[in-house]
């Protein structure tokens, strides 16, 4: 921390000036007097009082240039301390404060209406970034992120890092850009692969813009909204830009209430798991489920389970809840006795460093056959770091516990990445069979998908089945396991149980396999 100096006091500095002008102005008096003849006094006298009047000015002078060196320097040394303490000191960008300073300002530019922008941005998966890298690593790809950022926003007039992976900055509008194409712009930078320590980096961005009259909004209230739009732009796959609308401010509201009465169910326990049946398309006959999460409270009632999940991801809430889901599901497991139970498993679950050490002690426990427990992850899951999901995917398998890839066709559907993990099967999404029937191509590429999980040695299960010719064609198809309301909605588990012994699923007929042997043979025509 800087010091601030001592600053002399002004009216030392004057009285020792005029002191010494004083004594000047006195010794010259004397000179004056004894030349004219009006004080006789010796020479030697007169000598030393002319001395004293010729040294006393310089002196006063000198006293007078370096009092007004110290100000100065003092000066210097205060806006040096100012500058420091609105600076961000990893990445020499602004500080919050002093960012909040330059909202105060806008008030105080005067010009046309919707004339500033103000932009929001964050990191996705910098956390992810520290946790495996170290935070010496994330403390270079924040310098150079916010290197990358300071070339698409040259024309601001402000540009901070409020703290951790967040920043913000103040574009006056012009006709040259619209206020997305500096999002745009900023997402497109943050998707190249960083270098940083001999090691690439992938992150993305998520921005947030508000646009505002400087006259009528309030700097604050700008930022705000900025922040709303970010949230809403983190819904992309791979970064994203939102500008902030009304309809975005209504959401926000609904969500907070929506995460308010989160926290008071969590407390209260107001929560169950319901289970689908996942059927073998071999025997037709119940195989395993899938716990569900519900909610109790009649607040949420209209709530789906996926807005409830990204709430609870957002705010942090999504912790607790795995943990009560997992131990619910292994609570149903025991009283099931021999059957599996699939669990979905957060991303930011998933990436906690000791995942695999909560989920072995849970087992423990509650004397859980791990080979009973499935544990379902999705995509993004795996691209984020393919080094540590590919170890905690290996340890689970060790352990005994099922893995299996969920709603795979809904984000990078790359078969090729699929090569580099272990799993035990993958969850067709249910958009698959949207096409399935109408469209040749679509079951090609269903059965395409069956076939390349068998030579890897996974199940293949399909979700949505929810007509009887869908799931007599996946049969057709060699998919291994079905699921959809056509085989069984969400159940408590007490209905799930009385459900196992049934025959859910028919096998197909004679006329059917031969029918479709004929379809078949075609295809493989057609695509020769």
């Amino acid at each position: 921390m800087i010091r601030q100096a001592s600053r002399p006091k002004d009216w030392q500095t004057a009285l020792r000036v005029g002191a010494f002008a004083t004594a000047g102005v006195s010794s010259a008096a004397c000179v004056v007097a004894y030349a004219l003849g009006l004080t006789p006094v010796p020479a030697w006298l007169a000598l030393a009082i002319a001395c004293l009047a010729l040294v006393v000015p310089i002196v006063a002078l000198v006293q007078l240039r370096q009092g007004r060196e110290r100000c100065d320097a003092i000066a210097g040394e205060r806006d040096e301390l100012r500058l420091r303490l609105d600076c961000d000191p990893l990445t020499n960008l602004m500080n919050r404060s002093a960012f909040n300073r330059a909202l105060d300002d806008l008030a105080n530019i005067r010009s046309g209406s919707g004339n500033i922008i103000i932009l929001f941005f964050d990191l996705d998966r910098f956390k992810d970034v520290n946790d495996s890298l170290g935070h010496k690593v994330g403390d270079h790809l924040l310098i150079e992120v916010a290197r990358r950022a300071g070339t698409v926003l040259e024309g601001a007039s402000a540009f901070a890092r409020l703290g951790g992976d967040e920043f913000a900055a103040i574009v006056p509008c012009n006709a040259v850009k619209r206020p997305e194409d500096y999002g745009h712009a900023i997402v497109e930078v943050m998707n190249e692969p960083f270098l940083i320590d001999g090691r690439t980096v992938d992150v993305a961005a998520s921005v947030g813009i508000a646009v505002g009259d400087t006259l009528l909004d309030d700097g604050h209230e700008l930022l705000r909204r900025a922040d709303v739009a970010m949230y809403e732009a983190k819904g992309a796959p791979r970064g994203g830009c939102r500008v902030y609308d009304d309809m975005l401010s209504g959401r926000q509201i609904r969500e907070s209430s929506i995460r308010i009465e989160l926290g008071k169910s969590m407390i209260e326990q107001a929560f169950e798991l319901h289970y689908q049946p996942i059927v073998d398309a071999r025997t037709g006959r119940f195989s395993s489920a899938e716990a569900l999460l519900r909610s109790q409270s009649p607040m949420l009632s209209d709530v789906t389970t996926s807005t409830l999940i990204s709430i609870a991801e957002a705010s942090g809430q999504i912790m607790p809840l795995t943990e009560w889901t997992l131990d619910a599901a292994l609570g149903a497991i025991q009283e099931l006795e021999t059957s599996s139970i699939a669990v979905n498993v957060s991303p930011i679950y998933f990436r906690q460093p000791d995942f695999v050490h909560r989920i072995f002690d849970k087992l423990l426990v509650s004397r859980t056959r791990p080979e009973l427990l499935t544990v379902e992850v999705t995509e993004g899951v795996l691209i984020a770091d393919i080094a540590a999901a590919r170890h905690s995917i290996s340890r689970l398998r060790e352990i005994g516990i099922k893995v299996y890839l969920d709603d795979f066709g809904t984000g990078y559907s790359s078969l090729s990445y699929l090569q580099h993990f272990e799993l035990d099967g993958l969850k067709l999404d249910k958009s698959f069979l949207r096409e399935v029937g109408d469209k040749r191509k679509a079951t090609q590429i269903i059965r395409s998908i069956i076939d390349f999980g068998h030579s890897l040695d996974m199940r293949v299960v399909v979700e949505g089945v929810e007509s009887d010719w869908q799931a007599r064609l996946l049969q057709l198809l060699g998919c291994d396991f079905l699921q959809g309301y056509e085989l069984g909605v969400p159940m408590p588990l007490e209905e799930l149980r009385e459900l196992r012994d049934r025959s859910l699923l028919g096998q197909p007929t004679q006329a059917e396999l031969s029918e479709w042997n004929k379809e078949r043979l075609h295809l493989q025509t057609a695509a020769n």
